[in-house]
C-alpha cells in the first residue's frame, strides 16, 4: 500500500472532494470536504500516513469509527462513512463548524457559571447516550469537545473508546488518556466504567469555572498521581462568583472513589438543571477535604486552614491534647468512676419508671405532614412534641403556596421528643427563577426539565436542516433568563424538511458522461453505477432507477446500469488521443483538473506563461471531458476516437 498526501482537490473514493485542511491531531489529520453524492459538507478524519502500517493505531482508528457510528445524539459528532484512499484510512464525519472547548476557554477565560454548567449538561447528555449503548469514551477533555457557532457542545474523538464489560481495564496496564483529565482508576491501571467519564467531565467543568485545571505539574506521571492522592483547591476560593451548588456538583463528579461520584451522566444533568433553575440538588456533602489556598503570610488563608482543620477535628473527634502518664491515669480513674456512678443512677431511674424498657417515654412518632398546609403541619408536630425546621422554600406549579413538599424524617418514624423535622415548603407560582437551557435536548427531556423547574411548556414545530428531528432548535425565554414559575416557555421543535421534488430525466441510450450531466442538471445525483452484459452500445445507459418521468426528491440518487457489451462481442482496444488545452491568462496561476468519463486524469497548477498544455485522453469511442479551474466547472469537451 503506497501512502500519499491528501491534497486540496483530491477526490476520495470518487465521492469526497477535499476542500481544505482544518486540523491536525496526534494520530490523524482533519479535512473539510464535499460529498458529491449527497451534496453536503463533511469532515474527513484521515489517519496519518506514518501510522498506516501500525496495527495498534489502525485498530484504535477502526474502534473510533465503530463506536461513534452506532451513536446518534445532538451532542455527539455523527459518523457517516469509513474508507481507505491514497493508502490512508479515513472516517467521514459531521462537519461541526466551531472551535474546541479548550480554545473557547483560552479565548474567554473562566466562563460565566451558567454557561459552564450548560456546556457540562450537554456533554453529559451526549455521554448518557453513549453509556446506554455500552460505550465508554475514556478520553473526555476540552480538546475533544466542539463548541459550534450556535453554542452547542458536541463530543468527538472516540479513538480510545471501548465497550463497558466486566473486564474493562486500561489497555496493557498503561495509561491511555490525557493526564490532566485522567481519572484515579485510569492512573492506577484499574477498572473503568461510565463513572470514569463523569470524573473527566468534573475536571472539565472545574476548568471552565476557574480557567485552570485542578492538578498541574511538569511531569505527566506527577499529574496522574495527583489525581490519585491529592485534593483539589476549592473552585469557590479561586472564583467566588461560583454558586455553592455548582461547586458541590463539580466536586462530586471529581470524587476519588467511583461509587462516590454520580452513578450516571443523567444524574449529573438533573443536578445541573436543578442548579440552573435555582432548585434543590441531590448533593448535601460539605466537601471539607478540598484544599484551601496556601499563601505564605496570608492571614485570611491561615484562618481558612485553621477553621477547616478545627471543623474536621470536631467531625472526626480526633482533636488531641498532650497529657503526662500520671494525668492519663487520673483521667482514666475519673472516667471509670463516672461510668459506675451513671450506671447506678441509671438503674435507679429506670427502676422508678418501671424497668429498662422505659426509654419509650422519650420517643414519639413523626406525623405525616407532606401535602399539609404549613400552619396545620406545625400544629401536628407540636402535638407530637417535635419542632419544625424549614430547610428550603421552593417555587412549584404542582404545590400551592405554604404546602409541605417533603419531610425528613419520614412519617411513622420513631424519634426523640424535641427533634426537628426538616421540611421543604412551596412558595407557589410567581417566584422569579432562571430558565434552564434545553436547546438541543430531545423534546420530551426538555419538557420534563422545564416542568420540573415550574414552567408550562408549549411546543411549536419548525423545519431545520441542522438540528435532529424532535430536538429543540431554540426556546423563548432564552436559557439563563429570569422568569416566573407558572410562566410559559415556548420550544421550537425540529421537524424533517419535506424535500422538493422533480421529474427524473430519461437517460436511456446516452453515454455515462452525458447521463451524469442530465441527471445533475435536473437536480439529482448519480448513485450506484453497474456494468452489465448487453447487446447495446458499450458505455451506454440501458437501465435507470427511478425510471424516466417519475417524481423523486431532489438531491436523491439515481442508479444506472451501463452496457459492457456481450461476452461474445470483443471489447475494442482503447485509443489514446493528445489534446491541447489553454491556460487562463487573467491570473498568475490556476489549479486545473480534468475528469474524463467520470475519472480524473489531470490535476495540476499551471502558470499563465505556459499559454497552453497537452494531455493524453484514453477511450474507445468517445470521451466527455469536464474541465475545472480552481474547483469550478468551466466547461465540457467531447473527444471522438
Amino acid at each position: 500500500m503506497i501512502n500519499e498526501n491528501i491534497q486540496i482537490g483530491t477526490l476520495l473514493d470518487g465521492r469526497y472532494e477535499i476542500i481544505e485542511k482544518i486540523g491536525t491531531g496526534g494520530m490523524a489529520e482533519v479535512y473539510k470536504a464535499k460529498c458529491l453524492l449527497l451534496n453536503r459538507l463533511v469532515a474527513i478524519k484521515a489517519l496519518k500516513s506514518e501510522f498506516s502500517g501500525d496495527e495498534d493505531f489502525v485498530h484504535r482508528f477502526e474502534v473510533e469509527a465503530q463506536a461513534a457510528a452506532s451513536l446518534s445524539h445532538p451532542n455527539i459528532v455523527s459518523v457517516y462513512d469509513v474508507g481507505t484512499g491514497f493508502g490512508r484510512h479515513y472516517i467521514v464525519m459531521e462537519l461541526a463548524e466551531g472551535i474546541t472547548l479548550k480554545e473557547y476557554i483560552a479565548k474567554n477565560g473562566p466562563l460565566e457559571w451558567r454557561e459552564a454548567a450548560a456546556f457540562a449538561a450537554q456533554i453529559c447528555s451526549g455521554l448518557e447516550c453513549a453509556h446506554k449503548k455500552g460505550i465508554i469514551h475514556r478520553d473526555i477533555k476540552p480538546h475533544n469537545i466542539i463548541v459550534t457557532k450556535n453554542g452547542v457542545a458536541k463530543v468527538t474523538d472516540f479513538g480510545i473508546a471501548r465497550a463497558a464489560t466486566s473486564s474493562t481495564m486500561v489497555a496493557d496496564s498503561s495509561v491511555i488518556g490525557s493526564a490532566h483529565y485522567l481519572s484515579p482508576e485510569q492512573a492506577r491501571g484499574g477498572y473503568t466504567d461510565a463513572k470514569t467519564d463523569i470524573y473527566s467531565v468534573g475536571i472539565t467543568l472545574y476548568e471552565m469555572l476557574t480557567g485552570r485545571v485542578p492538578f498541574d505539574s511538569e511531569s505527566a506521571v506527577s499529574v496522574a498521581m495527583m489525581h490519585v492522592s491529592q485534593k483539589p483547591a476549592s473552585p469557590r476560593d479561586i472564583n467566588p462568583q461560583i454558586p455553592e451548588d455548582i461547586e458541590k456538583i463539580t466536586l462530586k463528579a471529581m470524587s476519588k472513589e467511583q461509587n462516590m461520584r454520580y452513578q450516571s451522566a443523567g444524574e449529573m444533568v438533573e443536578d445541573i438543571n436543578a442548579a440552573l433553575a435555582n432548585l434543590p440538588i441531590s448533593v448535601y456533602d460539605d466537601f471539607d477535604d478540598v484544599k484551601t489556598p496556601d499563601a505564605e503570610g496570608d492571614n485570611m488563608s491561615k484562618h481558612k486552614r485553621s477553621a477547616a482543620k478545627t471543623k474536621k477535628r470536631k467531625k472526626s473527634g480526633k482533636a488531641k491534647i498532650a497529657y503526662t502518664k500520671s494525668e492519663k491515669r487520673m483521667i482514666a480513674f475519673a472516667v471509670l468512676a463516672a461510668i459506675v456512678l451513671l450506671g447506678i443512677v441509671g438503674i435507679a431511674f429506670m427502676s422508678f419508671f418501671g424497668g429498662f424498657g422505659s426509654s419509650q417515654w422519650d420517643e414519639t412518632v413523626v406525623p405525616a405532614i407532606e401535602g399539609q398546609k404549613l400552619e396545620d403541619a406545625q400544629k401536628l408536630l407540636k402535638k407530637a412534641k417535635l419542632e419544625i425546621d424549614i430547610e428550603e422554600q421552593i417555587a412549584s406549579v404542582q404545590y400551592e403556596k405554604d404546602i409541605i413538599i417533603s419531610q425528613e424524617p419520614a412519617a411513622e418514624r420513631s424519634v426523640k421528643k424535641g427533634s426537628k423535622v426538616r421540611v421543604k415548603v412551596s412558595v407557589g407560582i410567581g417566584a422569579q427563577v432562571l430558565v434552564p437551557n434545553v436547546v438541543s435536548y430531545e423534546k420530551e427531556n426538555a419538557k420534563a426539565t422545564l416542568e420540573n423547574a415550574g414552567f408550562v411548556v408549549v411546543m411549536t414545530e419548525e423545519e431545520s436542516e441542522t438540528v435532529p428531528v424532535s430536538s429543540v432548535i431554540r426556546q423563548i425565554p432564552g436559557p439563563g433568563s429570569e422568569a416566573k414559575t407558572g410562566d410559559t416557555v415556548r420550544l421550537y421543535i425540529s421537524t424533517k424538511i419535506k424535500p422538493e421534488q422533480a421529474s427524473v430525466p430519461n437517460v436511456i441510450g446516452k453515454s455515462l458522461a452525458q447521463a451524469k450531466n442530465d441527471i445533475e442538471a435536473a437536480g439529482f445525483v448519480v448513485g450506484n453505477v453497474a456494468e452489465v452484459e448487453s447487446d447495446k452500445s458499450v458505455g451506454s445507459v440501458i437501465e435507470q432507477s427511478p425510471r424516466a418521468n417519475e417524481m423523486a426528491d431532489k438531491k436523491s440518487a439515481i442508479a444506472l446500469n451501463v452496457s459492457k457489451g456481450t461476452s461474445a462481442t470483443p471489447t475494442p482496444a482503447p485509443k489514446v488521443k493528445t489534446i491541447s488545452l489553454p491556460v487562463p491568462q487573467n491570473k498568475e496561476a490556476t489549479q486545473i483538473r480534468i475528469v474524463a468519463n467520470g475519472k480524473q486524469i489531470h490535476d495540476a497548477l499551471h502558470h499563465k506563461n505556459e499559454i497552453s498544455f497537452d494531455i493524453q485522453v484514453t477511450g474507445r469511442s468517445t470521451a466527455t471531458l469536464e474541465i475545472y479551474h480552481d474547483s469550478n466547472l468551466v466547461g465540457t469537451q467531447t473527444i471522438n476516437f
